[in-house]
Formats: C-alpha cells, sequence, structure tokens
C-alpha cells in the first residue's frame, strides 16, 4: 500500500491547455458571478456546461478501477382480436469490472438472459429461452521504454438453452496501444460543476488541481482498504478538501456540510457512465472449444480486435469494438462482430444511448451455412430515481439466415418498448 503522502503526486500526466485567451474568458466569468445573485448564478450554470480548459483525454493515470452492474426489463402484451392474450418479456443482467495497473489491466464480464414469450393463436404455448456468459481478459505490459506494447490471455464461456452447444475458448497474443479509465476526471469535474451551482465554489479548478482531486477518487478502494469501509470517506473527502482550499476556490474556509453532501451525491448516487480513451489492437491464436452452432469441436483459431474510445466533452462516450475470428476445423467459420456506441447525457436525469450490433458468421461448406444479424437501437432513459430508469427503445433489427428457414421473409423488425433499467452500480 502507498504512503499518503504520495497519492496526490503519482501518476499525474496532464497536458496543460489553458491559455491567455482561456484565462482572460475565465476571469470574466467569475466576475459575472461575483455580480449576479446566488440563485441566478444556480440557474445560470445548471443550464450550462462549464468550459474546461482540462480535457478528458488528458486523464492517463493508470492506476485506476471501474465497474457497471445493472438488469434490464422489458415487456408488452396484447390482446383483443386473437384467441389469447400474447405476450414477450425479456430479462437481461450484466457486470462489468475493470482493473488497471502501469503494468497490467484486468477486465471481467458477465451476463445473464431470460426471454419468455407466447403468440396469439390458441395453440401457441410459452416459449422461454435463458443464458449466461462470462469472460476475463488480461493486458500485461512489457516494460515503461515499450509503455504501449503487451501480451495478453483471454477466456470465454457461454451457455444458450436454445442453442446446439455452449460457447467456450481462449486466446493468447500481443497487442499495442491502451485504452485510458477518465472516469475518475469525469467526477471530478462534474463535483466542480456542482459545488459552483450550490455556491460552493468560487470558480475553476487548475489543471492540476483538477488532476489530482481526479486521481484521489481513483483511489477509493485503497482508502477503503486502509481507513475501513466504515470510516474511509472522511478521511477521502479531507484529503479532497485540501485541493479545494490549496486552489483558494472555497467561498468558505472548509467544505460546508452542504458541500459534502453535493459531493457524495455525485461519487455514489448520481448515475456517471465510464468515460475511457484511446485505441488498442490484438492479434493472438487460441482454441474454440465449441460454439453455439454445434460445428466447432476444440479448432484452432486465429482473433484479431481493434477497440477505440473517444469522450466528447463531459457529456458523450463513443465505443467502437471490432472482433474478426477464423476457426480452422472441417469447414472454415468466418466470425465476425462490430459494436458501435454513442452515449450522450442529456441531462443529470436524461441519457441517450444509440447502438449499432452486427454479427456475421460463415461456413465454407456446401450448404452455404450463414448467419448475419444487424441491430440499430436508441434509448432514452429517464433515472426515476438514482438506481431505477425508465427507457424508450427503438429498435430496427434485419437477420439473414442461410439455409432460409423463413420462406425468404426478410422484412426488417421495428420495435418501440417500455423497459426499467436497475442499476446496481
Amino acid at each position: 500500500m502507498k504512503p499518503r503522502e504520495n497519492v496526490r503526486r503519482e501518476s499525474l500526466h496532464f497536458v496543460p491547455r489553458l491559455q491567455c485567451q482561456d484565462l482572460a474568458k475565465a476571469s470574466a466569468g467569475r466576475e459575472f458571478h461575483y455580480q449576479r445573485s446566488a440563485i441566478a448564478a444556480m440557474l445560470s450554470l445548471g443550464l450550462t456546461s462549464p468550459v474546461m480548459a482540462l480535457e478528458l483525454t488528458d486523464f492517463t493515470d493508470p492506476d485506476t478501477e471501474y465497474d457497471e452492474a445493472y438488469v434490464d426489463f422489458t415487456a408488452n402484451a396484447n390482446d383483443g382480436n386473437q384467441d389469447q392474450v400474447s405476450y414477450d418479456a425479456l430479462l437481461n443482467g450484466f457486470y462489468n469490472r475493470q482493473e488497471s495497473t502501469r503494468e497490467r489491466v484486468l477486465n471481467y464480464r458477465f451476463d445473464a438472459n431470460y426471454d419468455a414469450s407466447r403468440g396469439p393463436n390458441s395453440d401457441d404455448d410459452t416459449q422461454d429461452d435463458y443464458g449466461a456468459g462470462i469472460g476475463i481478459n488480461a493486458d500485461t505490459y512489457f516494460s515503461d521504454s515499450n509503455e504501449n506494447l503487451f501480451w495478453f490471455g483471454s477466456a470465454d464461456y457461454a451457455f444458450q438453452d436454445s442453442a446446439e452447444d455452449d460457447n467456450a475458448g481462449f486466446t493468447v497474443g500481443i497487442g499495442y496501444g491502451r485504452v485510458w479509465n477518465a472516469t475518475p476526471l469525469a467526477k471530478a469535474l462534474r463535483i466542480q460543476q456542482s459545488l459552483q451551482e450550490y455556491g460552493q465554489l468560487s470558480g475553476d479548478l487548475s489543471d492540476d488541481g483538477a488532476g489530482e482531486l481526479a486521481n484521489i477518487i481513483a483511489r477509493e478502494d485503497e482508502y477503503r482498504a486502509r481507513e475501513g469501509a466504515d470510516t474511509y470517506r472522511g478521511v477521502w473527502y479531507s484529503e479532497m478538501e485540501e485541493i479545494l482550499q490549496r486552489e483558494g476556490l472555497l467561498t468558505a474556509d472548509t467544505l460546508s456540510a452542504l458541500g459534502a453532501v453535493k459531493m457524495d451525491d455525485v461519487l455514489f448516487d448520481e448515475p456517471i457512465s465510464a468515460r475511457r480513451h484511446g485505441w488498442l489492437a490484438r492479434a493472438g491464436v487460441g482454441i474454440q472449444i465449441s460454439d453455439f452452432s454445434g460445428t466447432v469441436d476444440s479448432d484452432p483459431k486465429f482473433r484479431f480486435e481493434l477497440e477505440y474510445a473517444k469522450p466528447y466533452g463531459l457529456t458523450g462516450q463513443l465505443l467502437e469494438t471490432a472482433v474478426y475470428e477464423p476457426i480452422f476445423g472441417d469447414d472454415t467459420v468466418h466470425r465476425l462482430s462490430n459494436r458501435l456506441s454513442y452515449t450522450y447525457e442529456v441531462s443529470d436525469r436524461i441519457d441517450w444511448l444509440n447502438s449499432w450490433n452486427l454479427s456475421f458468421q460463415q461456413a465454407d461448406d456446401d450448404d452455404d451455412t450463414r448467419f448475419v444479424s444487424n441491430t440499430l437501437t436508441s434509448t432514452f432513459l429517464y433515472h426515476l430515481t438514482n438506481e431505477l430508469d425508465l427507457g424508450l427503445t427503438l429498435a430496427a433489427n434485419d437477420v439473414d439466415v442461410r439455409p432460409d428457414a423463413t420462406n425468404g421473409d426478410d422484412e426488417v423488425n421495428k420495435s418501440a418498448v417500455l423497459g426499467l433499467r436497475y442499476r446496481i452500480k
């Protein structure tokens, strides 16, 4: 465990961007703040995002971690002019955790699903399907002199009740690049914004000050382990307060009870999604033990992967992940997947989530076996509480299967569904 005095000095990797013109703007903004009443300042800051010289892409502290966990539920039912009530209900759970140091980045993933449906005809029975999957990936960087070069190992296992077989495999290889977790800096800037809204801060943090605050936020688990789960927040918050005092921004000499409550809201209650930036590429070899189609039996494979992430201000996040895997068995199976997503925080209460998912699988056999799925979704999430979201999802899905078992039905499936999301973390 690192000594406490080193917490604020380590891993401050920033590129200051505040120029003279920006300083003048910031100074003018502060004069405006002083000349207006507290109510007017709250309204102004609440409706607009602060102009920051420091960007999330400036944060490259390797010692961070984050986890996300939620449960989604959607359902619809129809009645009238049909033999019986038809319905479709879907339950999804997801957990993702990343632990990062300079030498290694570990990712853990778990997901589960359950689907139940019944058609409108009297002889339609309830159909259900369920499954779960788990995966782990470790990127180990070679040295400080080759800080972007790493070797990796990954393993995945998943089952689906309706599939022919389970999906299981592992891969080892090399990679280049890094995707940085900038969520701590996003929280630091959100703390600044919240304290300004409630008159606790008189101006903006300097680049170094915001970086130091983010570094302390990133080490929550370190404080919890050292001070104890029941008491660590007092020490943790006091060291954040020291930074605000040193910056000379606190409107009082110390952080008020209101200020502590607002910091607590940002760090524990507000649903701030992970913010990441950077890119990496992986190439490796492995064994595909089995897959859902039942056509693979412990066959060798290659794996090529590209990941790209870019935040846009404090409110937008772009993520792109593409994977290509040729599997060499009796017939070569080509598997390609691509996920592109963009999330935008419309306000503290509303998120707009957009994604495109492509899944392609082609087997080089006489039957021309192929499966292609394209799905576009757009979801508006309204945070009813700090844990419960109400969502409206618009989706379009196109599936192409060969041999065609649906007699040429190539229509695009379109849907609009209301759902609930419970945020565990």
